[in-house]
């Protein structure tokens, strides 16, 4: 044999390797990622063949969530008198957009309401650990419902504070009561 065909020879194959090797490692990747996402942690071992150690060839996406959020969180108020006597009847901060199969997709609108669920699960977990860290994120948790509030109200002359309550409610299954989660001490309208 001569060198040239030898070399188409050697071409030939691993260009045939190539193409049977490269869809096989894709549907491997493809596969492993599918099992990393399950919710069942006993599949997190997949995640053991990423080398990286940052989850990068492997990510941890959890396309299916274990405890899905089937209630929404809403915040109420109401205004309070300065001697906290005499009291507004609750009021909503914002309503909650009906979800429509479009939601599905693309939802814009929603963002609100995934950071008060975001800043609810603040303050609602985790009531008992006093780290440094908890204690600076339930303040400032605290500080910004108060904040997002104050900037929603329109105070009355006769009532000069505002205290808010935390309030989960699924919206759609009125058989269904309300849970009332936290309610917050009295703050000022005019802050």
């Amino acid at each position: 044999m001569n060198g040239p065909s030898v070399l188409r020879s050697c071409a030939a194959r691993a260009s045939t390797v190539a193409g049977h090797a490269v869809p096989v490692v894709l549907a491997g990747w493809f596969v492993a990622s599918v099992l990393g996402q399950h919710p069942d942690r006993s599949y997190d071992k997949v995640r053991t063949l990423d080398r990286t150690g940052a989850g990068i060839l492997i990510p941890n996406w959890r396309f299916f969530a274990p405890n899905p959020a089937v209630q929404d969180q809403h915040l109420v108020y109401r205004l309070a008198s300065a001697d906290r006597t005499r009291h507004t009847p609750w009021r909503e901060v914002y309503t909650v957009t009906p979800r429509r199969l479009v939601h599905a997709f693309w939802f814009p609108g929603r963002r609100m309401e995934k950071a008060i669920f975001d800043v609810a699960s603040t303050l609602l977990h985790n009531q008992g650990a006093m780290t440094p860290l908890h204690t600076d994120a339930k303040q400032s948790a605290y500080r910004l419902v108060n904040e997002f509030v104050r900037s929603r109200i329109v105070g009355e002359p006769d009532f000069p504070l505002f205290q808010v309550m935390l309030v989960r409610y699924s919206g759609h299954d009125h058989s269904e009561d309300p849970v009332y989660d936290m309610v917050l001490d009295y703050e000022e309208v005019a802050g």
